[in-house]
């Protein structure tokens, strides 16, 4: 960035990095305090851990790691706690110079997408951290929110992204992640429990750290007014992010004008005139009363009709948001004609046809609206709400029935897509997703009268605000996937090794314990390796497989004496064969030699013609290796609308209900990877194993991909119905 940034930013042009510097100096107390007994806390716990999970252990070689690893971290913990702590000092530091020579625009076009590119072998351990990233974030909204308008003030910006907060959870991680750099020896499922301890012992505790940060803010006279209010909500473009005010240029200011009625929709929309014939058929014909005179009825004009709905809609935005209820806006608005300002006696007032209907038909639309599963019930409660500002903006503009490009229908849209995986037990605070709707609904709700182009205004701030959003969670949700490939292959590898080995063992007419030891305990890992490294084709593969046929062979009794000739000169090569193999997967050598020692005396028995025992010749079938799959025929329509992108609601155990998204399916189409709306890893399941879930009402499917957009899906349906 050029120096003329630098010095447009610096308002006295003195002073502001040595104010920075002193600012972060002073954080460094707080941390250096109170960071040292959090790490101490982690290891103690880590000690337990490990000691837990080598109990546990299914092997000697687990046993044998999980040992170390306690030992290693014992020994460590000084230098670990060092490491990080000048970590954070050394971030700080180059994070005072730094910020001071950025360009502000490149801070605030951050995105997590340049972090996300990572070699294979690190994805878990990335995901790992991103998850405490994001979960620290959101637990700490508040004092992060604070402090990045404090740095941003003394850098002559309106705020610093919590990625670039030299206090934040991100520098805090990166920390910690090279702090265990060291360490690269230690096994990715024992630094996965590292990082999960982190979390618990550490981010769940810095609170109290920022805590003592803001009130050095406020020493070194800097206060929350000092900063602009993050993401700004203003009715101009002004007030918006820089990816909404791109937005707004863009959009279509056309399409907020209120169009003539007449206007021929184009192919594929429901015109406003064929809904109200639908209508009308689908009412049931009322008998007039006896006596009654629909001649005396005073006509409401369409402009008194908006006032009275401004009143209603006035009074609705003071009161507190109940469930939808598609009635009652029509009892409401009954009573409110009931009152004649005239005072002209008993001559009853009533709606014109066309604005009858268009009240009618908004309340069926929104009763489509509601009834869809795309809207959790918590966002049903705030989208009903907007029922009379879209009466109006139906009463103005006809073309909300048949325009899919009206910005009123834009708006519920996004709404919809952006809240169909929100889970009930996500945070409501400030600057939330929740709270950025519920603050969309009561701006509508209170400045929204008779100009459309407020839906296309708040539509673009919408955009703006899930840009980054949405960008972080493609990311994240690109390295679960990549994870979920990985893991499918490797999983299909071993299945491959285990089937081989089964296959041989029960074709043999004899197999000794010694030798299904060595193939299931040992060989099986080379077969796994050898076919992760070159496919079934390859030459690892096929030399590994033919060894088993070999050492099978080996052992067999040896009636004819060409066939000893050949056992005797192939012998020293096999055994060859055999120990590179088991050598090169780290098995423990005391049990390759035993296996060896055995396998001798076999050998010697086979030159013999020797029979061994047929108690160990039988080699029985493990049971289910046929993978019968009982899929109910119950559960197989809802499936085949399963590809990825699709969204599933599924009951936890406790009985709420979480949103997942299908990201990933296996090649063989029966393995599903779920994340969550921010891409996050959640669920791994078998195709049978949800069909199972549906079939019991323990999961359903919200919405499938490629479904049309939730209100041109609400027009289908209403056109539907009526003409039913």
């Amino acid at each position: 960035m050029t120096d003329a940034w630098y010095r447009s930013s610096q308002p006295t042009g003195e002073g502001k990095p040595s104010s920075l510097e002193a600012y972060l100096l002073a954080c460094q107390g707080p941390f250096q305090r109170e960071a040292p007994p959090l790490l101490d806390a982690l290891f103690e716990k880590l000690d337990d851990a490990l000691y837990d999970l080598a109990d546990k252990a299914g092997s000697d070689r687990l046993y044998s790691r999980y040992f170390d690893a306690m030992r290693l971290f014992r020994t460590q913990s000084r230098n670990i706690k060092a490491i990080f702590l000048r970590q954070l000092q050394r971030t700080r530091e180059l994070t005072a110079s730094g910020l001071m020579q950025a360009d502000s625009t490149s801070l605030d076009s951050y995105s997590m997408e340049n972090f996300a590119l990572v070699e294979d072998p690190e994805l878990e351990q990335s995901i790992a951290v991103s998850n405490l990233v994001s979960k620290a974030e959101n637990r700490y909204q508040r004092e992060l929110h604070e402090l990045g308008r404090y740095l941003g003030h003394l850098l002559g910006r309106r705020e610093l992204p919590p990625a670039f907060n030299p206090l934040g959870p991100l520098a805090i991680c990166d920390a910690f992640s090279a702090a265990l750099q060291p360490l690269q020896d230690i096994d990715l499922p024992i630094k996965l429990v590292v990082y999960k301890l982190f979390d618990k012992q550490v981010m769940d505790h810095l609170g109290g750290i920022y805590d003592q940060c803001l009130r050095l803010a406020v020493a070194h006279g800097l206060t929350p007014s000092a900063a602009a209010p993050r993401h700004t909500v203003s009715g101009s473009p002004s007030g918006a992010s820089p990816a909404a005010e791109e937005a707004l240029a863009l959009r279509p200011r056309q399409a907020a004008q209120a169009a003539p009625q007449g206007t021929p929709s184009t192919e594929g929309r429901v015109p406003f005139d064929r809904l109200r014939s639908l209508l009308n058929a689908w009412r049931d014909p009322q008998p007039l009363a006896a006596g009654s005179d629909l001649d005396d009825a005073i006509l409401i004009p369409t402009s008194d009709l908006m006032a009275i709905l401004s009143q209603l809609q006035d009074a609705s935005w003071r009161t507190r948001p109940v469930p939808f209820a598609a009635q009652e806006l029509r009892a409401r608005l009954d009573g409110a004609l009931q009152i004649d300002p005239l005072d002209q006696g008993d001559r009853r007032r009533s709606l014109g046809e066309i604005d009858e209907d268009t009240l009618e038909l908004v309340s069926l639309l929104f009763d489509s609206i509601i009834h869809a599963a795309d809207l959790p019930d918590p966002i049903k409660v705030l989208v009903g709400r907007l029922q009379i500002p879209l009466v109006k903006v139906a009463l103005l503009d006809k073309t909300l029935f048949d325009n899919p490009d009206h910005p009123a229908r834009r708006l519920l849209n996004r709404i919809a897509d952006a809240t169909v995986g929100w889970a009930e037990d996500e945070e409501r605070t400030p600057y939330s997703l929740y709270w950025r709707i519920e603050q969309i609904v009561e701006r509508i709700i209170g400045q929204f009268d008779r100009d459309l182009a407020i839906f296309a205004d708040l539509d673009a701030e919408l955009a703006g605000y899930l840009a980054p959003e949405a960008a972080r969670a493609r990311a994240t949700e690109e390295q679960v996937c990549s994870v979920a490939t990985e893991r499918d292959r490797m999983t299909a590898a071993r299945l491959k090794a285990k089937a081989v080995i089964d296959e041989r063992l029960q074709s043999a007419r004899w197999a000794p314990d010694v030798i299904e030891a060595l193939l299931n305990e040992g060989w099986r890992e080379v077969l796994y390796g050898a076919y992760l490294s070159g496919g079934e084709q390859g030459r690892k593969w096929l030399k590994a497989v033919n060894i088993v046929d070999r050492l099978l062979w080996s052992v067999q009794p040896k009636a004819d004496p060409q066939d000893r000739r050949d056992l005797l000169r192939g012998i020293p090569e096999l055994l060859r064969t055999l120990r590179a193999g088991l050598a090169a997967i780290a098995l423990d050598q005391r049990l390759v030699a035993r296996w060896f020692r055995e396998l001798q005396a076999l050998h010697l028995a086979a030159l013999r013609g020797a029979v061994g025992p047929q108690a160990t010749a039988e080699a029985t079938t493990p049971a289910g290796t046929q993978g019968h799959r009982a899929a109910g025929t119950g559960a197989s329509d809802p499936l085949r609308r399963l590809v990825p992108g699709c969204w599933v609601e599924l009951v936890r155990d406790d009985g709420r209900r979480v949103r997942m998204k299908l990201a990933w399916v296996s090649a063989d189409g029966q393995r599903l990877q779920f994340v969550d709306r921010q891409g996050f890893e959640g669920p791994d399941l078998g195709r049978d194993n949800l069909g199972t879930l549906i079939e019991y009402g323990l999961a359903s499917i919200v919405r499938s991909e490629g479904d049309p957009p939730l209100m041109d899906r609400a027009v289908a349906t209403l056109t539907s119905s009526l003409s039913h």
